[in-house]
């Protein structure tokens, strides 16, 4: 493996259903030393290009040629459409489990997979609460500060996961503090705030008279984040035919202004989010397979916080001293907020905490405070409607509307709720003839 040409190798424990056992590669090039190195994300992408977790100095092996995923039944290899497949032993694979002992062959370096079945691994969890703005003692939130403090002052680029509302912004955000760019820019931009005409222009800039309208030249957000941290907010609404042209500005590093002739040199970190699965975007041909393995050299998926209820009060404490609000929560108050399941997460959760406050009168919240809080149900699973013989458009449209009608025609809330950008709410709206 070829250092100086990839990203660094990390080796992060992750709590996973199966039992824990330690697995590491042993790898040996055409040319050169071998390399050993312990497997402790639970994704990991082998190949020749830079953006991968294992980056082979081999001219016979594919750009992204496989990947290991750990599974409920072990480590799973699959071939990523590589040009001269991938080997166990003497036979070509597309996916399959590892045994100890198996040998991998990629071109022609030899990945000698080894595990320790007799010996599970301890769970790596952070000994802190807090990483940045977010807070948490559970055991969930404590492996995520974990895998956060390993990559924070590293370069590698970050996808963060998660549930609408979980915090994915302030992560990013923390990410950025705790890196080598603190003190540069820091900008987001969001995938799906703006007009898809537009982004091109937003994202790399453009120069006079470029397009009608422009009375003058702008700069883009690769730019005017030179030397700091570019976050990509749902990156899983960018349109398919702008994909390629951010893939090229990841790679090549430069970028070109519309209607400009030069090429910029940029020097930027990259840390994207979503509330989508990006993997399903890629299988429904709606993301590029490239650009995926490009964003997600580090996935950090952020619970969603019915998933660790615990952490309530904590989470609370610290949206009340952020207010400046010297209240605390009565018990039966939190025993309220507790049997809640927050679809919305810690954004609905700050809005009802910073409202009660408001309200409140004396130094408990109580009950009575919770005025503008509302439970909300969650939707009824898809299996308990009746869609059976109903077409797909009839279904969507009708989804639509309702969605519409819900959020006061606003379409902007409607995209949201829905989970689409306002681009495509608009294009299906004028397809219904809503």
């Amino acid at each position: 493996m070829n250092k100086s040409r990839g990203p660094e190798t990390i080796a992060i424990k992750r709590r996973d259903p199966a039992a824990y056992a330690t697995a590491r590669l042993v790898v040996t090039p055409p040319e050169g030393p071998e390399h050993s190195l312990v497997l402790g994300l639970s994704h990991v992408r082998i190949g020749a290009g830079s953006s991968n977790d294992v980056v082979l100095d081999d001219p016979h092996a594919s750009r992204f040629h496989c990947e290991l995923r750990k599974t409920d039944e072990g480590y799973l290899l699959r071939d990523l459409g590589s040009l001269n497949g991938t080997r166990v032993g003497d036979l070509v694979v597309k996916e399959g489990l590892l045994t100890s002992g198996a040998t991998i062959t990629v071109g022609e370096t030899r990945i000698r997979f080894l595990t320790d079945d007799g010996k599970p691994e301890e769970v790596v969890a952070s000994p802190h609460h807090q990483f940045g703005q977010v807070v948490g003692r559970s055991l969930r939130m404590r492996e995520v500060f974990a895998l956060l403090e390993r990559v924070a002052n590293t370069e590698l680029t970050v996808l963060i996961g998660g549930e609408t509302g979980s915090g994915k912004d302030v992560i990013a955000r923390a990410l950025h503090a705790e890196s080598q760019r603190a003190k540069k820019p820091f900008v987001v931009f969001d995938c799906a705030a703006v007009a898809p005409n537009l982004i091109e222009s937003e994202l790399f800039g453009h120069v006079k008279g470029a397009f009608t309208g422009a009375s003058e030249s702008r700069e883009g957000a690769f730019v005017r984040a030179d030397g700091g941290t570019l976050f990509l907010d749902e990156i899983g609404e960018l349109a398919i035919d702008l994909q390629p042209k951010l893939l090229r500005v990841l790679e090549q590093r430069t970028v070109r202004p519309v209607g400009g002739g030069k090429e910029q040199p940029i020097d930027v970190r990259i840390i994207a989010a979503t509330h989508r699965s990006l993997e399903q975007i890629v299988k429904e041909g709606n993301f590029r397979q490239d650009l995926f393995f490009r964003l997600s050299v580090v996935t950090v998926q952020v619970p969603p916080l019915r998933h660790h209820i615990e952490d309530l009060p904590l989470i609370i404490e610290k949206l009340l001293l952020a207010g400046g609000k010297a209240v605390g929560l009565a018990p039966e108050t939190m025993t309220i907020l507790e049997k809640y399941d927050w679809p919305g997460n810690v954004r609905e959760l700050r809005n009802v905490i910073e409202s009660a406050a408001a309200v409140c009168d004396g130094e408990q919240i109580e009950p009575k405070h919770l005025m503008f809080f509302k439970p909300r149900r969650r939707d009824p699973t898809f299996e308990k409607l009746p869609l059976a013989g109903k077409t797909l458009e009839s279904i969507e449209k009708a989804a639509i509307a309702q969605t519409l009608q819900h959020c006061g025609g606003n379409k902007t809330r409607a995209a949201r709720a829905l989970g689409i950008s306002p681009s495509t709410l608009y294009e299906k709206v004028k397809k219904y003839s809503l």
